[in-house]
């Protein structure tokens, strides 16, 4: 075992620096994808108690949130997002952020609207139901989108990206009476032909948790995520946006291993011709 972890260590010290190294840009936009009312046993969940600090502290402090597609990346703004459409955040982040007077954007894969098994959701099948993300923008929330099977898009060919984008876009209009302008990669995985085709498709506005340092500020958007491990001293310095030392090595490492993900759940679309 010994020997193994020396001829190993050089190369984790390699990927760390390398991961270290790489530029995080500074972000207000926070993200979270489910919460736990017991402990949290994954990286996607936060507990219910963790999230009402978060909570609590941004509305103690000088931001103002604001919907995602409004975020300018201004000192005084800070945006709270949440990927996928978990049950969770309507039951437990709904009420919190109602009590504290904050609104949030939520990323919707749509195909939860109808019932769908999303089989590359961690840890959960308890989705929203269409009734529930009505309610939310009815109540101020920004529905936006995730995709309609929450596919890793660099992996689509151009009709089948295209197929999510428009699908995904069009349901959640037809849904809320509104326009949707924001999407979220998922996974994180995005590149500049799907920023094209995006824009193409009607979006106007993009959230990425990795490769942050190609995002512009202005229309491609980081966000950092929070996770359950994050103390109450982390949860502050990612509301100040100060993202450096273990801040900064969370946002960068954690979400790289997230591209990954869909080679476990490998879709018969992905095999579709690159173009």
């Amino acid at each position: 075992m010994t020997l193994i972890f020396i001829f190993l260590a050089p190369f984790f010290i390699g990927f760390t620096v390398t991961l270290l190294s790489q530029k995080v840009k500074k972000t207000g936009a926070l993200l979270f994808h489910r919460l736990s009312d017991k402990f949290p046993i994954s990286l996607s969940q936060v507990s219910v108690k963790q999230f009402e600090f978060f909570c609590k502290e941004v509305s103690a402090s000088a931001k103002r949130a604001v919907v995602f597609s409004q975020y300018s990346m201004g000192e005084d703004e800070l945006s709270i997002v949440f990927d996928d459409g978990d049950k969770s955040v309507y039951d437990f982040a709904f009420p919190i952020l109602k009590k504290y007077n904050l609104t949030a954007t939520l990323f919707v894969a749509t195909g939860i609207c109808g019932g769908k098994n999303i089989s590359d959701f961690y840890n959960t099948q308890n989705m929203m139901s269409a009734e529930n993300i009505k309610e939310l923008s009815d109540s101020g929330w920004e529905i936006a989108s995730h995709g309609v099977g929450h596919l890793d898009l660099t992996l689509l060919g151009e009709s089948d990206l295209r197929r999510e984008l428009l699908d995904s876009k069009a349901e959640l209009e037809k849904l809320c009476g509104k326009t949707v302008i924001a999407l979220s990669f998922p996974y994180g995985s995005w590149n500049d032909k799907v920023v094209k085709v995006a824009e193409e498709c009607g979006y106007k506005k993009f959230a990425v948790y990795r490769r942050h340092k190609f995002a512009d500020n202005y229309k491609i958007i980081p966000v950092t995520a929070v996770y359950p491990f994050d103390g109450k001293a982390a949860v502050k310095r990612k509301i100040s946006a100060e993202i450096k030392g273990i801040t900064k090595a969370s946002a960068a490492i954690v979400p790289h291993f997230a591209k990954g993900t869909p080679i476990f759940f490998w879709n018969k679309l992905y095999d579709g011709k690159k173009s």
